[in-house]
């Protein structure tokens, strides 16, 4: 930690529901005892509290250790105010010894329910639905008690797909391995391992592979069907031409010990759901929490999710859901590390948790 980093007042947001038209008064100085908020401590100093007010009722995230850009809120800044990022400590792990093991409820495959309603799934070839030359298969929905964002396993062979919609939603694509062109109303992109692609809400896709692929298709908000279409009768929406960005380790960012990269957001037009992959080293994460409600795949590696009571196992392949403002901590257990692909609705960022 940097020397003008060692006073901060704590090393995480706090929760605060603001009230439509109130004003609020964030501290700068780090020495109010009330944080986030401000209780005059800044007096005798050139700081002064951030005055603003809220424009709805809300629960947000307020910075408390003021190393934010985007003040009052929270931007993960914290993350990067300790050498390592914030890892269980011996007292967490204590107090989860005794928490049960969940096995999946069909052998290796099916699903293992956790806390909360979270869950870890192995998706079962079994459950696919074909459409020419796509498989494909829910793997959180609805009827999993998800409310904001639903995830679909897509597995194809060599040959063009049928047109396919999320009708009227965001639709974001991961493709976890092969190569192709994801053709979204007639503009045509090349894609490859590791790529984020966003499809815009009334815009229909297909995928064209000489391979085989796997793809996994976020909606947001909650919509579970795939449309088969005979015919794209759909328009590209030029106003946003950019819908492609691949992981690239240069320009991920750092937190701590860990990196993410944030894939599909608001760069290429999606204000409602943000895609990330990070890398997890050996280590347990400490129990923490976010505002928005997220699905998880494990793209290599392997490990545990913790949740309080229970924990399960996760490995290549596996599906985590988490509603929001679920505590859970994912622990690393491969020397080689974890690498992991994450959507959330609401969008936001991944490294900012509480």
């Amino acid at each position: 930690m940097s020397d003008e980093n060692k006073e901060v007042a704590l090393n995480k947001p706090c929760l605060v529901s603001l009230v439509e038209g109130k004003k609020y008064a964030w501290c700068t100085c780090k020495q109010s005892k009330t944080q986030p908020f401000c209780d005059g401590s800044h007096k005798g100093t050139d700081l002064k509290p951030l005055v603003f007010k809220a424009d709805k009722d809300e629960d947000v995230l307020l910075c408390t250790c003021k190393a934010t850009a985007s003040g009052p809120y929270c931007d993960g800044a914290h993350n990067n105010l300790e050498d390592e990022y914030a890892e269980a400590s011996a007292e967490e792990v204590e107090s989860m010894k005794n928490s049960v093991f969940v096995p999946r409820d069909h052998g290796e495959f099916g699903k293992a329910l956790i806390d909360g309603g979270a869950y870890v799934l192995s998706p079962d070839d079994a459950n696919n639905k074909t459409a020419g030359n796509l498989n494909y298969q829910p793997v959180i929905a609805e009827v999993d008690g998800a409310t904001k964002l639903s995830l679909h396993r897509m597995v194809l062979s060599r040959g063009t797909s049928p047109w396919l919609q999320y009708k009227g939603v965001d639709t974001v694509l991961y493709i976890v391995d092969g190569t192709g062109t994801i053709d979204i109303a007639g503009k045509e992109f090349q894609v490859a391992k590791e790529t984020g692609i966003y499809v815009r809400p009334g815009e229909a896709f297909r995928i064209i592979t000489d391979n085989n692929m796997t793809i996994f298709a976020a909606v947001c908000p909650m919509l579970t069907d795939l449309t088969i279409l005979d015919d794209n009768t759909a328009t590209f929406q030029a106003d946003y031409p950019e819908r492609v960005v691949a992981f690239d380790l240069a320009t991920a960012n750092v937190m701590a010990n860990r990196f993410y990269q944030e894939l599909v957001d608001k760069k290429v037009g999606s204000n409602e759901v943000t895609q990330f992959i990070g890398e997890v080293p050996l280590s347990r994460a400490a129990m923490h929490r976010h505002l928005y409600e997220e699905a998880i795949v494990i793209l290599h590696g392997f490990g545990r999710m913790w949740t309080g009571k229970k924990w399960a196992e996760v490995k290549l392949g596996d599906v985590i859901f988490l509603p929001h403002r679920q505590g859970h901590s994912v622990e690393c257990t491969d020397k080689n590390g974890m690498r992991l692909m994450g959507v959330f609705y609401p969008s936001g960022s991944p490294a900012i948790n509480y």
